[in-house]
């Protein structure tokens, strides 16, 4: 009778255990969580808005091929791509949350369009462009994230 009284407490332990693990990987974020996220957010945005300044400014001055541009132009875009998605999946859980998500919104979409842009400029003068509004968005990412830190 010991033994089959152990094996019950003991798998009711585990599955305790598990439920609570669930949950908790499960439950929706704080305001803290939601701020951790906010900000890896802005850090892969300000990356890869750096990362298009810097080809972008290597195929201007000539110094980069057209094959590697284009790849590292794809790598950017897919590391923005990867911080919209983690941006999109969590919604702010009170409002000082909604207005970390209303500052940082129209940042995103706006490296996004400019991104994309500056990826397929077939002139010097809109890549030129691109450049100069990537490294304005890379700023500006960075001011988010020192501010909020």
């Amino acid at each position: 009778m010991r033994t089959s009284i152990r094996t019950v407490v003991a798998a009711t332990a585990v599955a305790l255990f598990w439920t609570g693990l669930a949950y908790n990987l499960s439950r929706p974020a704080d305001d803290r969580g939601y701020l951790r996220t906010v900000l890896q957010v802005a850090a892969s945005a300000h990356d890869a808005a750096a990362t298009g300044r810097l080809i972008g400014e290597q195929m201007l001055a000539h110094k980069a091929t057209k094959p590697y541009a284009t790849t590292t132009f794809d790598d950017a875009t897919k590391a923005l791509a990867g911080a919209q998605k983690q941006f999109a999946s969590q919604p702010p859980p009170d409002e000082r949350s909604r207005r970390l998500r209303d500052e940082i919104g129209p940042l995103l979409a706006r490296e996004v369009t400019t991104l994309g842009d500056a990826a397929q400029a077939t002139d010097e003068a809109a890549l030129r462009a691109g450049v100069r509004t990537l490294g304005d968005l890379a700023q500006q990412l960075a001011a988010f994230i020192e501010a909020h830190q």
